[in-house]
């Protein structure tokens, strides 16, 4: 297996690569634990250093984090501001229940990708602040969720069963909106690449700050109100 994970490195970019090694590692624990195996040969499968150069990737600017927010509905409003505010994943977004959800944040302690569950990254649960934009929606969306109880999903599919798919949200529903608006390119890899981004920016400007007697909350950059920031300066 760590062959055919090197020969794929030579022709495909490191993302599709590490997803390769997560559907591999995924099959075995399921075999493990329907005892047909004894131990699970992928958990020690590494990814390549050297995998094929990916397309180049950009954040948005926060002019175009203000368009792509506004093309959007509730739901894919407040998904988007999940991924770019609160810095989650999209496989930790589309496996959120309503009682992982508090006031003041979210707890990333599973996700899904492909309709297959699994425990978030690096195997750890994390619990994310929630800004004041993304919130005021979050409770907009509870009121208007079939199923608000918590054991929910936050966005479920329409059998409310299962979890939204996050492949067919993008393709059916989020790129044809943002391509109206130029921002069809900005996937949900993007939009994380866009959190990391704005995060750094936060930290120089919270020194700056500093460096003058003042004091800047970490998080402050996330408090961006629900209707997002106008190009003139006014909410």
């Amino acid at each position: 297996m760590q062959d055919f994970l090197d020969r794929s490195a030579l022709v495909l970019g490191s993302s599709v690569v590490k997803h390769l090694r997560w559907f591999l590692n995924a099959i075995f624990k399921l075999a493990v634990s329907d005892g047909l195996v004894l131990s699970n040969p992928a958990a020690e499968l590494r990814i390549p250093k050297k995998c094929r150069p990916g397309r180049a990737m950009r954040p948005l600017t926060e002019e175009e984090v203000m368009d792509y927010l506004e093309v959007f509905d509730l739901r894919e409003r407040l998904i988007a501001r999940l991924a770019v505010f609160e810095g989650l994943r999209p496989g930790e977004i589309f496996a959120i229940r309503w009682k992982a959800v508090r006031n003041d944040a979210i707890r990333a302690e599973r996700r899904v990708y492909k309709r297959i569950f699994d425990t978030p990254k690096n195997g750890k649960t994390r619990e994310v602040a929630i800004s004041d934009g993304t919130s005021e929606l979050l409770k907009e969306w509870h009121d208007l969720a079939e199923d608000p109880s918590p054991e929910g999903f936050v966005f479920p599919s329409e059998t409310l069963v299962t979890s939204l798919s996050a492949d067919n949200l993008w393709r059916r529903t989020m790129k044809p909106r943002l391509a109206k608006v130029g921002l069809g390119w900005a996937t949900f890899q993007v939009l994380r690449k866009t959190n990391a981004s704005l995060s750094k920016k936060a930290v120089s400007i919270r020194r700056s700050h500093r460096t003058r007697g003042a004091t800047v909350s970490a998080s402050a950059w996330r408090c961006i109100p629900v209707r997002t920031w106008s190009r003139s300066g006014k909410q």
